[in-house]
């Protein structure tokens, strides 16, 4: 029996729609291997209680895509009885005459055993030792949810790459469902048809960017990554480019941009493997190579240590004095372990683990977690997760971008559509009036880390112009490029710089980030940027629907229809009753 793609849980915020957009689309040239995402791990996310029951794994899955984690942890356990993985640590029994003891989770006691809203549609909840599994929680129900979610976000708007870690183990028996699983080799290992990556990969075949592409691409990027429209090119300083005497590039370390992955090739996955047990050691992943990529090459990870309170204290990959990607070892860098403060409420461990995912992306690090929050799974508690995945933003400070608003129409400037950088908000940015004078962060170059202050301040549509030569008006693109110009604005004598003036001037700078094109289109490009999602911007501003909005459209909806039957009723009593019809408009990132 399938399963679907389906979430209640949206960030049902209109501010944190338009920072995921704006970074998404901020980072859109940079390559994969140096934007940052969220990660977490299924097993703590969703299976933290030791329950494993299909229903409630497909809406933990659903929940988790919906509030924006893009790297999942999958543990998958074989077992050798049911030629089968699962998500269950224990093999589940076949047939009858076993040790284990089913409950259908239909009745009262074994809904409560489960701990979830569901019934299970009841199917049977077997008792394996300390877990508790049904016996149909294969690959499928992951594939299932992502080709829906997939098929769901397939608009420029909505789409977004996700990466999945594939651990794979052995399950115990469930005569011992508490030992460790015993080592297999010959006939009890996986066919080659019943590979881990090999049952994903086909599953998900159309959305995959393989490892086959990858290579295929590198070979001639003038037939690849520089056949396609030019904001869709990768950004060249974040890799090594080698050029043979008939003019084609090559590149043996680069990787393709968000845009490219996203929008050009409609991709939207790429696997890799993680760990393997020692359990598996004869497990042969040579012959899926084309499909889903070797341990470890998506993956590079950093340890990262912090204080109580949430502040890193190491693993930071800012380096004063680097200029260039390769001196940063950033390339997929990634921290598995995210310090839990001890002896803290909820609040204060919430807001502890908020402060670390914030200074690790500031730093280059995708934050991954990989502890079950307060003892409750995602499907149960959706907002804890969500709050940590919106805590991995780098670029807006709580809040931001603001609402715009208008002088009044005519030639009267907009305000509130002006991106500066706060330094008394460690660097974040704020949405601020376009007419407001501030000095300009200008990039040295085309160096990702190296940046001036302009020679003036000016208002947005003129900052530009005083950029010192050979640099030009910027916008940082990743967490890591944002710190590196933050570090250098802190570094400025006082009379440019002074967190302590009173004048604004001293502590803001313009970078180049606007909406004025459209309201919470967040683009670079300067003042006379145009947006890229609509051909006509009064048509948009005027139809535009925010992704945040569908549940409020569905409860509109619903009341609409209630009011029409009563209106109908009412027309019988009164054919001289007027009725009036209330309309709504949402201003903000499109849908």
């Amino acid at each position: 029996m399938s399963v679907q793609y389906d979430s209640t849980a949206t960030l049902l915020n209109a501010t944190l729609v338009a920072v995921l957009l704006s970074e998404r689309d901020v980072a859109g040239q940079i390559p994969l291997n140096y934007v940052t995402n969220p990660g977490v791990s299924l097993s703590a996310a969703c299976f933290g209680n030791r329950i494993y029951d299909r229903e409630g794994a497909a809406k933990c899955f659903s929940n988790l895509l919906a509030i924006g984690y893009r790297r999942l942890v999958v543990d998958l356990y074989w077992s050798v009885n049911r030629r089968s993985w699962s998500f269950c640590p224990v093999s589940v029994p076949v047939g009858s005459g076993t040790t284990a003891s089913p409950e259908t989770s239909t009745t009262k006691t074994s809904a409560n055993i489960s701990g979830r809203d569901d019934d299970s549609h009841g199917l049977a909840l077997y008792e394996l030792g300390s877990y508790k599994c049904t016996d149909d929680l294969d690959p499928s129900v992951l594939s299932d949810v992502l080709v829906g979610y997939f098929r769901i976000t397939n608009n420029k708007l909505t789409v977004y790459t996700t990466y999945l870690v594939l651990n794979l183990h052995v399950a115990a028996s469930d005569s011992t469902p508490d030992d460790p699983a015993s080592t297999i080799s010959g006939g009890q290992l996986p066919s080659e048809t019943e590979r881990a990556g090999s049952i994903l990969g086909t599953a998900l075949s159309d959305f995959t960017y393989t490892p086959a592409q990858l290579a295929s691409d590198r070979s001639n990027l003038n037939q690849s990554w520089y056949k396609v429209d030019q904001g869709y090119m990768p950004i060249t300083e974040y890799f090594t480019v080698h050029e043979n005497e008939a003019g084609e590039q090559s590149t043996p370390d680069g990787w393709p941009s968000s845009k490219f992955i996203q929008l050009a090739k409609r991709d939207r996955v790429l696997i890799e493997y993680g760990s393997i047990d020692s359990q598996l050691t004869h497990y042969n992943i040579s012959t899926e190579g084309n499909s889903v990529f070797p341990p470890g090459y998506l993956t590079s990870e950093v340890k990262v240590s912090a204080t109580n309170n949430g502040t890193l204290t190491s693993g930071c990959l800012y380096e004063p004095g680097l200029t260039r990607v390769s001196q940063t070892h950033s390339s997929w860098a990634i921290s598995n372990h995210i310090p839990v403060p001890d002896g803290l409420s909820t609040d204060e461990t919430m807001h502890s683990l908020s402060n670390v995912l914030s200074d690790m992306t500031a730093c280059g690090l995708s934050p991954m977690l990989n502890i079950t929050l307060f003892g409750q799974t995602a499907d149960q508690q959706v907002e804890y997760y969500r709050n940590l995945s919106i805590s991995s933003s780098w670029a807006w400070a709580v809040g931001e971008p603001h609402d715009a608003n208008y002088a009044g129409g005519g030639d009267n400037p907009k305000y509130d559509r002006c991106a500066i950088m706060d330094l008394t908000l460690n660097g974040h940015w704020r949405s601020t009036n376009c007419t407001d004078q501030r000095h300009g962060a200008c990039r040295i170059g085309n160096l990702p880390f190296s940046w001036v202050l302009s020679e003036a301040s000016d208002h947005f549509s003129n900052v530009s112009d005083t950029c010192p030569p050979g640099s030009s008006f910027a916008v940082p693109r990743t967490g890591l490029e944002n710190t590196y110009l933050y570090k250098y604005l802190l570094s400025l004598p006082e009379t440019k710089v002074d967190l302590n003036s009173t004048d604004p001037a001293h502590r803001e700078v313009f970078i180049n980030f606007n909406s004025m094109d459209i309201t919470s289109c967040w683009i670079p490009g300067g003042y006379a940027a145009s947006c890229p999602y609509a051909s006509d911007p009064q048509e948009l501003e005027r139809e535009t629907v925010l992704v945040a909005a569908i549940a409020s459209i569905i409860i509109l909806i619903i009341a609409a229809l209630t009011l029409f039957v009563k209106c109908n009723a009412n027309r019988r009593n009164s054919r001289r009753r007027k009725r009036v019809i209330g309309g709504w408009e949402y201003e903000g990132v499109p849908s």
